[in-house]
């Protein structure tokens, strides 16, 4: 699957992040991101570009303050050669993974060792959804790409803000969502 457009977008109404994928040969990929999956994906793909790009540097970067300027540099140079004006383009001609967004549980990030990226992101279905994965192959201008825009979204949707604000304990002494027993929370797995 050859990338042509990637697109990342909060979606007031829904919550989430929308992640469209255009591919080179017309076709389309949906992905829904949650709040929690994508807080939780922001880190693992700052350290993905960070080992990408200490692989491809023209020397060995011994201490962490170099790798870091490396990344930073790299990514400048990205934002100043990528087109973001473009608009993601709507005229795709089939929708390989349906109609209906796949609705991200799990991601795994894989470095290849030609200096690209294999994601995997996973939607575990439930009792009325079969399980579906999909596989993307990124090179580092795309991962780049991708973060920026994942950051991007995240900031309009005010996620941050909301993620590093200390968390208050239930007024009415009822535990929340995320504390009953039982409750089952997404699996997320993160490889480099």
């Amino acid at each position: 699957m050859n990338i042509h457009q990637l697109s990342v977008l909060f979606d007031e109404r829904q919550d989430r992040l929308l992640m469209r994928v255009n591919t080179q040969d017309a076709q389309e990929v949906r992905l829904w991101l949650t709040r929690r999956i994508a807080l939780k994906l922001v880190a693992p793909l700052e350290l993905t570009i960070a080992k990408m790009e200490s692989r491809n540097a023209p020397v060995t970067l011994a201490d962490a303050q170099a790798q870091s300027m490396l990344v930073e540099l790299r990514h400048d140079d990205f934002l100043q050669k990528a087109d973001l004006k473009t608009p993601f383009s709507t005229q795709s001609t089939s929708l390989p993974m349906g109609p209906e967004p796949l609705i991200v549980t799990e991601i795994t990030l894989n470095v290849q060792s030609k200096n690209g990226v294999q994601m995997v992101f996973q939607d575990a279905g439930d009792s009325s959804t079969a399980a579906r994965a999909c596989t993307l192959h990124m090179q580092p201008p795309l991962v780049h790409g991708l973060l920026h825009l994942l950051q991007k979204a995240m900031n309009n949707a005010h996620w941050r803000e909301a993620a590093s604000a200390p968390a208050s304990a239930p007024s009415n002494g009822q535990a929340s969502d995320d504390e009953l027993p039982g409750a089952q929370k997404p699996k997320r797995t993160y490889t480099h």
